[in-house]
């Protein structure tokens, strides 16, 4: 029985090994999204804050919880501290564009004070368009989406 158990137990780990390690190719290309903004906004100043994604399902999932649930705020702190400088229009992107949405709905939402008046594009989202111009219409922040060029 416990040499059951020591298999089933280093079968779980290695498994969970294989979730954790993350060397997929890349569906998005930072260079070429900030080259599509620069394109279309060639006279501005564009600051490119780009959100990685892990490859597996349940990774993904993991991410969108910790950042829903104010865990990991890496990425919320950047954007805030981004568009609390209004210098620069932030440009936000990612290789998930559940997870990127819900980064920037949590910095919408949560550095309300330090970001009125401040100018963002979103690359993607699609599904969460409307959610997020209404977070950004009651943060005082001009967000324009655009799709993704690659």
């Amino acid at each position: 029985m416990k040499k059951l158990l020591s298999y089933c137990l280093i079968a779980s780990f290695c498994a969970l090994l294989g979730c954790v390690t993350d060397k997929h190719t890349y569906t998005s290309q930072p260079q070429k999204i900030f080259e599509a903004v620069n394109t279309k906004y060639p006279a501005d100043k564009n600051t490119l804050i780009f959100i990685d994604a892990p490859e597996s399902y349940i990774a993904q999932y993991l991410d969108n919880a910790m950042v829903e649930d104010q865990v990991d705020t890496g990425k919320v702190a950047a954007i805030i501290s981004a568009l609390a400088l209004k210098t620069s229009t932030v440009v936000v992107a990612g290789e998930d564009e559940k997870l990127t949405a819900t980064t920037l709905a949590e910095a919408l939402s949560t550095g309300k004070d330090k970001i009125n008046g401040a100018k963002a594009i979103v690359i993607g989202a699609k599904d969460a368009q409307k959610s997020l111009a209404d977070l950004a219409t009651a943060s005082g922040v001009a967000l324009e989406f655009i799709d993704n060029p690659i």
